[in-house]
């Protein structure tokens, strides 16, 4: 059993030994387009490792919220046309990836955001016998957005989907406030929520923000952690501010959240055992001996 234990750590080693980090330079970082429906860029892929590598340029729209990180297909995706998306770099070699984006014009969003996704991985290193060696190496994945601002009217609309309070915090523990919004405007809007928790003897407030594309849905995550003597029935409103262009009128919602101190609940506990030991009887046994 021991021998065998010693030869899975050998191969874990030896494994390991071969894990690569590539080292990958992509530039730039960002686009942002404005005011034209049509725009013609490039970004230039470094490879500055010492091994080849083979390369791929993906087309993905980014949803990104307090929750989730998904590339996703759809929507600005489809605007976006890359000229070359797969090529092999050798150490040293850069080169550059032009690409187009053409926004169709019943597209009624003023705001939208695709990405250009670069994966590079290494290639197989082919053995002698005309077989492949296959090694654990890891990858590389870079994120380049393409931010697009449209001109045209200006909607700002953002609508609560969802709000919710957990029904009970036990501190020292912390409770977590999830509230999605939506944005069913056509610009891109920051926000800004506050959660008022107005208990028996205390007031508190927690504050977040976000941002949200026209058509997304963004899921905040507000965690508070309540102090030693916070307890009882506290009543947590959200208020939701934004407007980037102009002041909204605030999303308002309301729940409720019992708080319940932990130091409260041992002591509980500790009267509880020691009344039901005071209430048990101990029988006393006499033991008469005669002569």
């Amino acid at each position: 059993m021991r021998r065998g234990l010693i030869i899975i750590l050998l191969i874990l080693l030896f494994c390991l030994s071969w894990v690569y980090s590539l080292n990958v330079v992509v530039s730039p970082t960002r686009f942002e387009i404005e005011n034209t429906t049509h725009y013609q860029g490039k970004i230039t892929v470094g490879n500055f490792g010492n091994e080849t590598i083979d390369v791929e340029v993906d087309k993905k729209r980014i949803i990104k919220d307090k929750v989730h990180l998904l590339l996703v297909d759809g929507g600005a995706t489809n605007w976006i046309k890359i000229k070359e998306s797969k090529f092999t770099l050798k150490p040293g070699e850069r080169k550059e990836v032009h690409f187009e984006v053409t926004v169709p014009s019943n597209y009624n969003y003023r705001d939208a955001v695709g990405a250009l996704v670069v994966r590079a991985t290494p290639r197989a290193t082919p053995t002698g016998a005309g077989g492949t060696q296959v090694f654990l190496k890891q990858g590389a994945e870079i994120i380049v957005p393409v931010v697009v601002g449209l001109p045209g009217s200006i909607q700002e609309s953002l609508k609560l989907e969802s709000f919710k309070v957990p029904p009970l915090i036990i501190s020292p523990l912390s409770g977590e406030f999830e509230y999605t919004l939506h944005n069913i405007g056509n610009c891109y809007q920051n926000f800004t929520g506050t959660i008022t928790l107005k208990g028996w003897f205390a007031t508190a407030k927690v504050n977040s923000t976000g941002g949200v594309y026209p058509g997304d849905k963004y899921t905040d995550v507000i965690t508070w952690k309540p102090g030693p003597l916070d307890m009882g029935v506290y009543t947590a409103d959200a208020n939701i501010e934004y407007g980037r262009y102009n002041p909204q009128n605030p999303i308002k919602a309301t729940g409720q959240v019992i708080v319940v101190p932990g130091w409260l609940l041992i002591l509980i506990i500790l009267l509880v055992i020691a009344r039901l030991l005071k209430g048990k009887k101990v029988p006393i046994k006499i033991k008469i001996e005669r002569e």
